[in-house]
Formats: structure tokens, sequence, C-alpha cells
């Protein structure tokens, strides 16, 4: 599915075999042949020693593969692997890949009202945050989804905190009465 889906978009190119894919590239086919075949070697390698490899691999151990393995963070698992011997024939799905930033873990320290502290962890009167800009909701990592939370759940903590802080004590400077009922707000 997800191969016809972006080869739709245009994200995404199908050629026939290796040698198409060689040809558009404007490279020799030996070189798409010997670059597969290095990473069919580390990921034989790979299954027969894990932990043997000579690099870092990611999040931790060691890898085979040299080109991940030099960034240190090694590639430790390898899917859909081609023995070098079958590039010419084998087809193939190719996408340019750029680097783009996901989510962002770091950010402002706050409370749990998503009020911003200092360094020495004293609240700044006025200033919130929510979503990625806020820092340590997660730890050292997040699961999948919750970036969400972040966002509406923080979202509306700041905002509350936010309303309650510019409204000030007894809700002095509040601009307008809070409605009973929405349908009040619809008069």
């Amino acid at each position: 599915w997800h191969a016809k889906h972006y080869t739709g978009r245009g994200v995404m190119k199908f050629y026939p075999s290796g040698e198409d894919l060689a040809k558009d590239m404007g490279v020799p086919l030996q070189t798409l042949v010997d670059a597969h075949q290095k990473h069919f070697e580390a990921a034989k390698k790979q299954e027969k020693d894990p932990e043997g490899g000579p690099f870092p691999a990611y999040p931790s151990g060691k890898t085979w593969d040299e080109p991940s393995g030099k960034t240190g963070s090694g590639k430790k698992f390898f899917h859909n692997i081609i023995d070098g011997s079958k590039v010419a024939t084998e087809p193939f799905y190719v996408a340019i890949i750029t680097p783009v930033i996901h989510y962002c873990m770091g950010g402002l320290e706050c409370t749990v009202d998503a009020e911003c502290t200092d360094k020495s962890g004293k609240v700044i009167p006025g200033l919130y945050v929510a979503g990625e800009a806020a820092g340590g909701i997660h730890g050292n990592n997040r699961l999948g989804g919750n970036s969400l939370l972040d966002c509406v759940v923080f979202g509306r903590v700041a905002g509350k905190a936010a309303c309650k802080y510019t409204f000030g004590t007894n809700e002095k400077f509040k601009p307008c009465p809070t409605p009973g009922e929405l349908k009040e707000l619809t008069k």
C-alpha cells in the first residue's frame, strides 16, 4: 500500500530493475551491486555475531555496517536485504530521504501548571509553555503518539493557568462572567 501511495504522490519512484535505477542515477550498475553486497555481508555478519562488529550501534551495542557505524549510530537490524548479484534484475522503489526534525525533546522547563521556571527552578511569572517547547515532560525518550498530549493537555493547562494569572487574585480583572452552560453563549 505505501509504495503505491507514495509513487502515486510523486515522492517515490518505481524502477523495474537495478539496471534501470543505475541508468537514471547516472552511475555504473557495479556501484549499486557493490554497495548492496557490502550491506548484505554486514547483515549476515550481524546475524552470526550481533555484538561483535567494530562500530557503535544505536541505541546500544555494535554493528558490522560501516556506513552507518561511522556515524556513531550504526544499524543493528537489517530488513529486505539483497545479495549484490541480484541487484541488476530486482525491482526498486526509491525515494529521496532528507533529515527533518520529527520531534524536539528539549525545551523550557515547567511546572505541572505549565509555568516556565528559571535555572534555579523558580517560576517566571506570566510565562507559560506547551507542546514541544515544553522540556522534560517525557524524560529522555518519548512514546510514539504522546506529542499530542504535549499539545492538547499542556495547551489546555497552560491556557487555564495563563487566564488565571491574567485575571488576577479572585478574578479581579476577568473581562466577563463565565457562562453556566454553553447554550447561554448563543443568546
